[in-house]
């Protein structure tokens, strides 16, 4: 094992952490090579550096000015061509976290990693996984699941995903979980992945919800259980129900137990609505971990990142800090946060006119972009497949059992259309 990781595992020593990292994660360490050697030589090295593997003139990138030109006249050039650091721009990971503070109110007081730069939700779930679960391991994750999971958590990893169901009489399904918590018990260390607003459902938990959840999650990890939470935030402040949790769980959670560790995985892609910017963050935390140990895994995450993807866009990060330092960001944002609850509204009333059909039956909703149903007659790609060949409808067959549409793709003056087809395409197939 390479010295800096053994340094950073010792640091991480008598913690939740050092339990619960892979054997990977154990590997893993900042290289002080070409990008920290870069750093320092970029602080002092002012007569020469040739430390860097881009082309400069007089200090600045050389590029076309053919691509400069579709950039906004303001923006440096330093700000679109040269390399991030792997952890990604110092000041909108900053950003980021200083405004994860002002979404969860409850965190106030509570002391977490600052956030890693990822290239979207999907390499930071990758790398959670990565850092976190060996060959083998067990996952518990809901059957109302995105499919990506199957890739990151069953081929890429080789663990087990563990499905209980995510619903239980209309309700979140704690006792199911806290019964699948109970049977590894024995285990070295018990692995969640929980995603709120949930894909495929479009569900978050109550309030009295969510603090039940970790009011049991507390109590498990009271009796002993090591317990790694990963949140996957993606639909993240889509919430259009008054009773719904509107702060993330990693607020319950980050710091919950000496036994917990939370880790937050979010992105730019759907909060703020630039999903090929390919910006995600990966954040620590635990009660049980001072400052310097999240620095020691933010450090493995960052070696992480430079041994995947080396590091993510200059100017997407560059263009997103931008907007969330204007004044009026939160003011636009909200406006399209607007456009989707909207389209949800319809998509309710519209379910609610359907109520008791006999082959379509809804899961709970109350956020993000989805809603699903259940096929009540036999396998929803039949019904898929009607929508798509009859009726040009195209819809997303799940685990044999689900359909999901996204109504946050569909216009608002086509709700009511698109969700009478569906119904009709149902009735078409299994009538």
């Amino acid at each position: 094992m390479h010295k800096l990781a053994a340094a950073l595992n010792e640091t991480l020593k008598g913690t939740v952490a050092e339990t619960l990292l892979s054997d990977y994660g154990k590997r893993m360490y900042i290289p002080k090579g070409i990008i920290v050697q870069s750093a320092e030589a970029k602080a002092k090295a002012t007569k020469y550096n040739g430390t860097i593997g881009i082309a400069t003139e007089n200090g600045k990138a050389i590029h076309m000015a053919s691509i400069k030109a579709e950039f906004a006249d303001d923006m440096d050039v330093s700000d679109i061509f040269p390399y991030q650091p792997s952890l990604g721009n110092a000041a909108l990971r900053k950003r980021w976290l200083e405004e994860m503070y002002v979404k969860n109110p409850s965190m106030a007081g509570k002391k977490v990693s600052l956030p890693g730069i990822t290239c979207g939700l999907t390499h930071a779930i990758s790398l959670a996984a990565a850092l976190f679960l060996d060959e083998g391991d067990t996952i518990l994750i809901p059957d109302l699941y995105w499919e990506n999971y199957d890739l990151i958590f069953t081929e890429q990893r080789k663990a087990v995903m563990e499905n209980f169901p995510l619903f239980s009489g209309g309700k979140l399904n704690i006792e199911g979980l806290a019964e699948r918590i109970e049977n590894h018990r024995g285990d070295k260390k018990v692995s969640i992945l929980l995603n709120f607003p949930n894909n495929p459902a479009g569900y978050t938990p109550t309030k009295k919800e969510a603090e039940a959840l970790a009011a049991m999650i507390k109590e498990k990890a009271e009796s002993g259980i090591k317990i790694l939470i990963i949140d996957d935030d993606a639909y993240f402040g889509l919430f259009f129900e008054g009773d719904v949790e509107r702060e993330s769980l990693f607020a319950r959670f980050c710091d919950l137990h000496e036994n917990v560790l939370a880790v937050k995985g979010d992105a730019a892609t759907k909060e703020e609505m630039v999903w090929g910017f390919r910006v995600g963050f990966l954040t620590f935390g635990s009660k049980g971990l001072n400052e310097e140990q999240l620095d020691a895994l933010v450090s493995k995450l960052g070696g992480a990142v430079r041994g995947s993807i080396s590091c993510d866009s200059t100017p997407a990060q560059t263009i997103l800090l931008r907007t969330m330092n204007r004044e009026d960001y939160r003011e636009k944002k909200a406006e399209g946060v607007a456009k989707v609850k909207a389209r949800y509204d319809l998509v309710k009333k519209a379910v609610a006119r359907h109520e008791g059909d006999k082959y379509l039956t809804p899961v709970p909703f109350n956020s993000g972009y989805f809603m699903s149903f259940i096929s009540n007659c036999g396998d929803p790609d039949e019904i898929r497949t009607t929508l798509l060949d009859k009726y040009q409808t195209g819809t997303i067959a799940l685990n044999g059992k689900f359909l999901r549409i996204a109504f946050s793709s569909v216009d608002t003056d086509k709700i009511d259309g698109f969700i009478e087809t569906i119904y009709k395409g149902a009735a078409d197939t299994f009538g």
